[in-house]
C-alpha cells in the first residue's frame, strides 16, 4: 500500500468518524395534555404538548410536568437513551388520575363494597361506578360520565340538625361566670378568716375567734357551691 491509498483510507475513516459524532437522532415526544413543560437533564425545553428534538447519542432525563398552576399537576419522569441516529417517537399520558372532590368532604369512597378512601381524593381514571357514604347523608353513586361532565358530587343531609353546642349558650357563661365569682369570694373570705385568727393569736379577744369562724364557713359554702358549679359544668360539657 503506498502513501497516496492510506492517505485516502485515513481521509475517510476520518470522515466517518466525524459524520458519526455530528450524527443527530430527531425525537418527537408528546402528551395527551395542552400545557405541558418539558425538561431534559433538568434544563427547560418549552411548552406545549408536542415537541420536536434534535438529540446526539447519549442517555437523557426527561421530565415532563403538567401545567404548574394546576392543583396536584401530573408529572412523569422518565430515561432515553439514543444509541443511533434513527428517529424516536415517545408519548406520555398525564390524565390517567383525576381528583374526587365531593361536598361536603370527608366522603368513604368505596368501590365494589371495598372502600378506596374519603374525599378529596386522586384516583385512577378507569373506574365505573363509585358509591359515595357519608354518615347523616344520603348513599350517592358516582360515575366516570359524570365527572366528565363537570359535576361536583353533593350529598343530601338526612341527620338531625344539633342544637346550640353548650359551649356557645348562654348557660355556660353564666356557670363560667358563677364559677369565677364564687373562686373569688371563697378566696376573699378565706383570707379574712386568716386575719381575724391571727389579729385572737395576738390579742386573745373571743370576737376575733367567732369572727375567723364566720368567715371560715362562708369560705366553706361558697369552696362547695364552686365544686358542685364545676361538677355541672363538666357534666353538660359530656352529654353534648
Amino acid at each position: 500500500m503506498n502513501l497516496f491509498t492510506s492517505s485516502i483510507i485515513i481521509v475517510i475513516f476520518f470522515s466517518i468518524v466525524v459524520a458519526g459524532q455530528d450524527c443527530k437522532a430527531k425525537v418527537t415526544i408528546q402528551t395527551d395534555v395542552e400545557k405541558a413543560n418539558l425538561f431534559i437533564n433538568d434544563t427547560f425545553e418549552g411548552e406545549g404538548n408536542t415537541f420536536n428534538l434534535l438529540l446526539e447519542p447519549a442517555t437523557y432525563k426527561i421530565r415532563i410536568v403538567e401545567d404548574y398552576k394546576k392543583w396536584n399537576a401530573g408529572i412523569i419522569e422518565d430515561t432515553l437513551e439514543i444509541i443511533d441516529c434513527n428517529d424516536i417517537g415517545l408519548s406520555y399520558k398525564l390524565k390517567n388520575k383525576i381528583l374526587l372532590d365531593t361536598n361536603p368532604q370527608n366522603v368513604y369512597v368505596k368501590e365494589s363494597d371495598s372502600l378506596i378512601g374519603f374525599t378529596p381524593l386522586l384516583l385512577e381514571d378507569n373506574f365505573q361506578t363509585l358509591l359515595l357514604q357519608k354518615p347523616d347523608y344520603a348513599d350517592q353513586t358516582f360515575t366516570q360520565q359524570g365527572f366528565t361532565a363537570g359535576v361536583k358530587p353533593e350529598l343530601e343531609f338526612i341527620g338531625q340538625l344539633k342544637g346550640e353546642r353548650f359551649y356557645e349558650s348562654t348557660l355556660f357563661k353564666v356557670l363560667v361566670g358563677t364559677a369565677i365569682a364564687l373562686g373569688a369570694t371563697t378566696a376573699y373570705y378565706k383570707l379574712e378568716a386568716d386575719k381575724s385568727f391571727d389579729e385572737y393569736q395576738l390579742t386573745g379577744d373571743p370576737a376575733s375567734l367567732n369572727q375567723t369562724d364566720k368567715y371560715d364557713l362562708i369560705s366553706g359554702i361558697t369552696f362547695v357551691a364552686l365544686q358542685i358549679d364545676f361538677g355541672f359544668i363538666l357534666y353538660l360539657f359530656l352529654t353534648d
